[in-house]
């Protein structure tokens, strides 16, 4: 039976074939294989018996799934069931709201396969840091012996934040540390007002929602302000505007009770696309709607629109059906109220 974080609200979270689990004690001895295998790259003193991997699981792994706000939260690493590594968030400053990244494989994968693992592993990590854990930064501290694995955190949004320049004696020989950061995007949301009727019609006719919706008709100013303010004036259409730490507009989410369910809309500025804003305003907004209001909320998304889709079950939304909706094909998700 798969064991719960505290601090989490789930045990698994997964991208297509990849899965990020909490650490099973079923994985403690093929993690010290590795572990002992690749000691040169890590922050270890020395080789690991069966009897120290006994110890550290049941004096150290065990208790972290009884606290409220553990140092580490561990996980095994599986690719179609099967555990391929292991890592997870350690040295957490649960005040600063940030947290270091561990991750290892087999010596094996870390030659064949390493771009792809360290990729999905980095994606899935993320949502558990942002949007389950609502941290600011998360970081690697790594010995320069591994170019590769800075390449690909570069290409995951990392930044280098710092290089220790002859920090760690490896075989007599001297090497930087290098400290690569990602910095998740800091947002807050606000009810919309009459006077957001200009920003909502800008949003409304951008080029890739006009695609994405059901009508992909240009919409005109004055059947969009009619709508608009009917809407607020109805009672019964909650509309959250987004704003990041700069104070700038970056999305809205909409969520309208109908006489026969609730439905969800989302879209995002297009100066903000591609910073995984979309999950955390669903998770905001849905979150904040769903204390008030004990409904199922819909959403009715594009079979073509994978990014959306993958979105909104990030934000805790499930495959509810498969249906028609003006004659195109779409995923119909819910989420409950717990």
């Amino acid at each position: 039976m798969p064991r719960y974080y505290k601090c989490l609200s789930d045990s698994e979270y997964s991208q297509g074939i990849y899965t990020l689990g909490s650490i099973r004690d079923e994985d403690k001895n093929l993690i010290m294989q590795w572990r002992n295998e690749q000691i040169d790259i890590l922050r270890q003193k020395e080789v690991l018996t069966p009897q120290m991997q006994e110890w550290y699981f049941t004096n150290i792994v065990d208790k972290l799934f009884e606290q409220e706000k553990p140092n580490q939260l561990l996980f095994s690493f599986f690719e179609n069931k099967e555990c391929i590594g292991y890592g997870g968030l350690v040295h957490i400053d649960w005040e600063s709201r940030n947290a270091e990244l561990s991750f290892l494989t087999s010596p094996e994968r870390a030659v064949s396969t390493f771009a792809t693992d360290w990729s999905f592993f980095l994606n899935l990590i993320k949502r558990v840091a942002y949007l389950e854990l609502d941290f600011f930064k998360i970081y690697t501290y790594a010995y320069d012996i591994r170019p590769q694995l800075y390449e690909i955190l570069k290409k995951n949004g990392f930044v280098e934040e710092a290089r220790l320049k002859n920090h760690i004696s490896i075989n007599n020989k001297f090497y930087d540390v290098l400290i690569h950061s990602f910095f998740f995007e800091v947002i807050y949301f606000r009810m919309a007002t009459k006077n957001d009727v200009q920003l909502y019609f800008k949003w409304v006719n951008d080029r890739e929602v006009r695609s994405n919706s059901f009508q992909n008709d240009p919409v005109k100013y004055e059947d969009h302000s009619k709508w608009f303010f009917s809407k607020l004036d109805a009672g019964n259409c909650f509309f959250y505007i987004f704003y990041n730490d700069a104070n700038e507009a970056v999305g809205q989410v909409r969520i309208e009770i109908t006489s026969n369910e609730t439905i969800i809309g989302i879209s995002v500025d297009k100066s903000y696309r591609g910073k995984s804003l979309s999950s955390k305003m669903l998770l905001l907004s849905t979150n904040d709607f769903l204390k008030n209001h004990h409904v199922g909320i819909v959403a009715y998304i594009k079979e073509t629109n994978v990014a959306s889709y993958r979105a909104f079950i990030s934000a805790g939304f499930r495959e509810y059906s498969f249906v028609l909706n003006d004659n195109n094909r779409c995923y119909k998700l819910l989420k409950k109220h717990e």
